[in-house]
């Protein structure tokens, strides 16, 4: 079957939505190198994101801020409510990301960034790389009985062209992709990540896909992985130092293509040296978060910009993960060559981290 908007039955609606999904795909390449990173902007999946972020419907995954700025700007009436339950009902209903798996996850999967983090939602994949919102819809309905389909196409014509109005900025973004294009192609860039390969023993090199979504908050910015590609949600006016957070994510998304005897003997070293690690509200932030922010943080800002993280400053939000990472510092500085990720000193200077939470730390 062919699902086109005009199913939607929105015809008149759709101007906006129109011009907006008739914009080619874009995507910027950043350096011919054994490393790929592709920056871009795609209105499909910048679509999709606003209206999958709109009912919130998995709080920590999606935003709130985007239902927040719905209804300042539209107001939300009982029909609006209605439809956002029902979505989220349906996501709720369907998405791996919903279910609690931590009872049965193992150390690795629980101290490392997990399998989905390449492979993402199955239902969000179906619009990362598609050329319109139409075609990643189509996608994205097949295989679903008669009632989801109902539901998404009625929830997708009531939303759609109000959020199209959103989205609808002239060459949106194109002085950041540009400007990251530029930073993410230097010689000194690519060869962090190469050493960043290196140090996780990933051989693979699919390109790291970097794509800028619209954010409703100006004061403050975030990056997120989906299924192996890195979301910078911004407005379209914000000017960010994208590069560092982008290596940062690119540690999460190497990480999570380690070979699985690796994942599984370093995770149970690390529970040996600091048991208290699974019992984190979020046991990433013991040793997956550090080794990120010493990578895509502390050592890019020595590396490529000669420049030394102040100590006494915060490097990450979450406090057990910014002191594990400046122990990681302290052992292993940036001015000398990179550790090794195996068993020892590195992962003895992450657990020292483990000592002040038994004093009460987070």
């Amino acid at each position: 079957m062919r699902f086109s908007f005009r199913t939607l039955r929105f015809r008149g609606a759709l101007a906006v939505l129109a011009c907006l999904l008739a914009m080619p795909w874009c995507a910027l390449q950043a350096a011919e190198r054994p490393y790929s990173v592709e920056v871009g902007y795609s209105p499909a999946l910048d679509l999709f994101n606003l209206l999958d972020n709109l009912p919130d419907w998995l709080p920590g995954y999606t935003s709130s801020v985007y239902q927040k700025e719905w209804q300042r700007r539209f107001g939300l009436d009982d029909q609006d409510r209605a439809l956002l339950a029902g979505y989220a009902a349906f996501r709720l209903r369907t998405s791996p990301l919903a279910r609690d798996e931590v009872k049965s996850a193992t150390p690795a999967d629980r101290l490392f960034a997990g399998a989905d983090t390449r492979t993402g939602d199955p239902y969000s994949r179906h619009f990362l790389a598609a050329r319109t919102f139409d075609a990643g819809l189509v996608a994205a309905l097949a295989g679903l009985d008669g009632k989801d389909q109902r539901l998404l196409r009625q929830y997708y014509a009531h939303f759609a062209p109000r959020a199209a109005q959103l989205l609808a900025a002239q060459a949106p973004f194109a002085a950041q992709q540009a400007a990251l294009v530029r930073q993410l192609a230097a010689p000194a860039v690519v060869d962090l990540a190469e050493q960043m390969k290196a140090f996780f023993h990933v051989d693979d090199s699919p390109a790291f896909q970097v794509r800028f979504v619209w954010w409703p908050e100006a004061g403050r910015t975030q990056a997120k992985l989906r299924g192996g590609y890195i979301l910078l949600f911004s407005t379209f006016e914000t000017e960010d130092d994208w590069a560092p957070i982008v290596m940062h994510e690119y540690s999460h998304y190497l990480s999570a293509g380690q070979p699985l005897t690796q994942r599984r003997a370093l995770a149970d070293a690390f529970v040996a040296a600091c048991p208290a690690a699974l019992a984190l509200p979020n046991p990433l932030n013991a040793l997956e978060e550090p080794l990120a922010i010493y990578w895509g943080q502390y050592r890019f800002e020595q590396q490529v910009r000669g420049q030394a993280l102040p100590v006494a400053s915060a490097w990450y939000v979450q406090p057990h993960a910014d002191r594990a990472a400046k122990a990681l510092a302290a052992a292993f500085p940036a001015t000398e060559s990179a550790p090794s990720l195996k068993a020892g000193r590195l992962l003895q200077a992450a657990a020292s981290a483990c000592a002040a939470s038994k004093d009460g730390a987070p």
